[in-house]
Parts: C-alpha cells; sequence; structure tokens
C-alpha cells in the first residue's frame, strides 16, 4: 500500500531535503475559522505576563527627585531606608526599589534607581564610577543569563531602560559635572535631560536654560533620547521642541475650577503640574508611558545592550565573522517583523474593504427588493382599484335592471 501511494503520487510532491521547508499552497476558505482573531490572543496572553521598566534618577539632592517619581506614577513610591546624612556618604550609593503597578488587567513591575550622594561631595571625580559598575553589572548578568540554556526561557531583565538626569533651575547651561556624566553615560543607556522645580523659573527664564543646555549638548556630542535613537523621525520634532524638560513635582493637591490637581501653593498663588502653561510634565509622562515605554525598552536592547555584547564577544577573541552573522541574523529578524507588521496591516485593511464591500451589495440587494416589493405593491393595488371599479360598474348594471323591471 505504502508503494502504491508512492507511485501514485510519484512527481507531485518532490523532495524539499534535509534542510529546506516544502512550498506553500494558498487555500481557500469556505467560512471563518477564527484565525483573525490570533493577534487579540497575543494581546490577551501579553497581559497575562508582568511588564518590566526600569528607570534610573540621578541628580543631586534637594532638586525633588522622589517627589517628582511619586508625581508621575501617581503612587506613593517613598524610598525604602534611606540614608538621614546624605553627606555622610563617601560615595554614590545605588537603591533599586521595585513596585507593581495595575491598571485594566495590564502589570507593570516598576523599579526606581536612587543615586543617593551624587554631586554631594566635593570631590566628585568618582561619583560616576558607581552608575557605570551598575549599569554594565545589569548588562552582564543578563548576557550570563542568554548562554545558559536553564535561564535563557525567562530572562529577568534588570537591565536600566532609561534615566532621568536632573539638572537644577539655575537659569545656565551645562555645568562641568553635567557634561562629564552625560559623555560618559550617553553611549551606555538612554539618557533624558530634565529641569526640576520648574517653578523656580519665569516662561523666559526656562527658554534660554533650554536653549543654553541644547547648545551645550549639541557643542560636546551628547546623545540624548529620542532624537540619537527614534525611529519615528515624523513625530521627533513634536517632542523635541519640549527638550530638555520642565518639570513640578508635588504630592499635595490644589483646587483649580473645583477640581482637585496635583500642586504647589504660594502667597501669591499656585501652580499645577499638569498645567501645559506651568511646565512639561505631561510631555515628559506621555513620552516615558504612554508613548515610548516599549521603544525605550527596545532601544536598550538593540542599541546599548548590542554594543555591550559586542564589545564582551570582541574582548574574549570571537572572530568579526561570527559579530556579522550575529548583526546580519538580528536585522533580518527586525526586517521580518516589520514585514509581518506591514502585512498584518495590510490584510486588515483588506478584510475591512471586503467587508464594506459586502455591506454595500447587501444594501444593493436590500434595496433592490425593497424596490420590488414597492412596483409588486402598485401592481396589486391597481388590480384592486381595477376589480373596485368593476364592480361598482356591476352594481349600477344591477341596480338599472332592477328599475327597469320595476317600471314594467
Amino acid at each position: 500500500m505504502p508503494l502504491e501511494y508512492a507511485l501514485q503520487y510519484r512527481g507531485q510532491f518532490p523532495d524539499p531535503g534535509p534542510w529546506k521547508l516544502p512550498g506553500s499552497f494558498n487555500a481557500r476558505l469556505t467560512e471563518p475559522l477564527g484565525i483573525s482573531d490570533l493577534p487579540l490572543q497575543k494581546v490577551r496572553r501579553s497581559k497575562r505576563m508582568p511588564y518590566v521598566f526600569n528607570i534610573m534618577v540621578v541628580g543631586e539632592s534637594g532638586l525633588g527627585k522622589t517627589t517628582f517619581m511619586n508625581t508621575l506614577f501617581d503612587s506613593a513610591l517613598k524610598e525604602q531606608n534611606p540614608p538621614k546624612d546624605l553627606s555622610s556618604l563617601k560615595t554614590v550609593k545605588i537603591n533599586p526599589v521595585t513596585y507593581e503597578l495595575v491598571e485594566d488587567g495590564v502589570t507593570l513591575h516598576l523599579t526606581v534607581i536612587d543615586t543617593p550622594g551624587f554631586g554631594d561631595q566635593l570631590n566628585r571625580e568618582t561619583n560616576f564610577d558607581p552608575i557605570i559598575d551598575y549599569i554594565d553589572t545589569q548588562y552582564d548578568t543578563y548576557l550570563h543569563a542568554e548562554r545558559s540554556q536553564e535561564m535563557r526561557r525567562n530572562i529577568q531583565d534588570n537591565r536600566v531602560h532609561c534615566v532621568l538626569y536632573f539638572l537644577p533651575p539655575t537659569g545656565k547651561g551645562l555645568r562641568d559635572i553635567d557634561v562629564e556624566f552625560l559623555g560618559r553615560l550617553c553611549t551606555r543607556v538612554n539618557i533624558i535631560p530634565v529641569i526640576s522645580k520648574a517653578d523656580g523659573l519665569t516662561k523666559e527664564e526656562q527658554q534660554i536654560q533650554k536653549q543654553l543646555i541644547l547648545q551645550d549638548i549639541e557643542k560636546h556630542d551628547i546623545r540624548i533620547y529620542p532624537s540619537a535613537y527614534a525611529e519615528d523621525r515624523e513625530t521627533l520634532p513634536d517632542i523635541e521642541r519640549y527638550i530638555p524638560f520642565t518639570v513640578i513635582g508635588s504630592d499635595d493637591y490644589v483646587e483649580s475650577n473645583g477640581k482637585k490637581v496635583r500642586g504647589r501653593t504660594y502667597r501669591w498663588g499656585y501652580v499645577e503640574v499638569e498645567n501645559t502653561e506651568h511646565c512639561d510634565f505631561i510631555y515628559l509622562r506621555d513620552l516615558l508611558i504612554r508613548t515610548n515605554m516599549q521603544d525605550l525598552i527596545e532601544t536598550t536592547h538593540s542599541t546599548h545592550y548590542a554594543q555591550y555584547r559586542s564589545s564582551r564577544i570582541r574582548a574574549k577573541g570571537r572572530p568579526e565573522s561570527f559579530l556579522a552573522c550575529d548583526e546580519y541574523y538580528d536585522s533580518k529578524i527586525e526586517n521580518e517583523r516589520k514585514t509581518l507588521k506591514n502585512e498584518m496591516k495590510q490584510k486588515e485593511d483588506e478584510m475591512r474593504q471586503m467587508f464594506v464591500q459586502k455591506v454595500k451589495e447587501k444594501e444593493a440587494v436590500l434595496r433592490e427588493s425593497e424596490e420590488h416589493l414597492n412596483q409588486r405593491r402598485k401592481q396589486l393595488m391597481a388590480e384592486l382599484e381595477e376589480k373596485k371599479r368593476e364592480l361598482q360598474a356591476e352594481e349600477e348594471s344591477i341596480i338599472q335592471l332592477e328599475q327597469s323591471m320595476k317600471m314594467k
């Protein structure tokens, strides 16, 4: 029987070989199977897994970093066991704290990495080392997990996805410590400069400080996010005009137009955190959470971590051809991902057009049926009127016949 079957279909299905996949054939579905729900299944599955986002805040003490983080995530993200006397710290202390935030069934494991002691010592030469060591250590841990078969299935991502660098509201440009820090870390991690306590500056002073900072960033060739890494260049000008972001943090609420909003009260009035006329808090929050959080994570993996991984591999003497293969593989996977995304969008458009076309065809059939029914109704009404006239004529003839008979 197997030989008879093989001889019967010989030549129709050639052997694809050990390393090839057989060609596919288009099959037309006679009725829906639910394949179109696969993207929804992926969304539901991704919602079950918690998302991870690690953000580091760097800046001198007194710039309101903790208050700003509480305001940003609308939660009481209190620092665990804060040092009582920052001046007693001989070096920068790395203090990561993880929180679990839940919104509409989506869980976010947020790790806030504080750096108390940064810029608070007279000798600031060693302030950068603990931060750089921490970032590189997380990269090294992730690299080790990728090489392990047991850990590769579920790698815990502790890499720093974003650094918020807080600048004091001086009305001036970057200081020496700012230039040194940004220059050293801009190639290791995504950095977003922030001007804290913006309520201490007027609108004119804010614009002047922004211009001076941007001039220093260009002068020293400092790469900041998203200008140096964003792939969506169309929406980039809408974000760049607010960089560096001026922000205000507050744990208190003030009453504005009958509503309770986050803000600060002064003798001359109050400032609102979420008022675009007072600061750029809303634009920074949208960048970090609503629009670019996933891009920050992907940029960390595909750019900063990839550079660190390549440097470690080169240090061990791995041939450049292997690295080129890795880069080719990554680029090929990325291109395939974009192609599949475009194909999915095209299929959605085709299905939408097909649905609209079917609706139009159904409406045309219903309209034709309605016209046919109206014509049939008119025809029946005409026949009914004809029958009525005939009956009336017969009735009149009968009456005339009776009258003539009576006269006789």
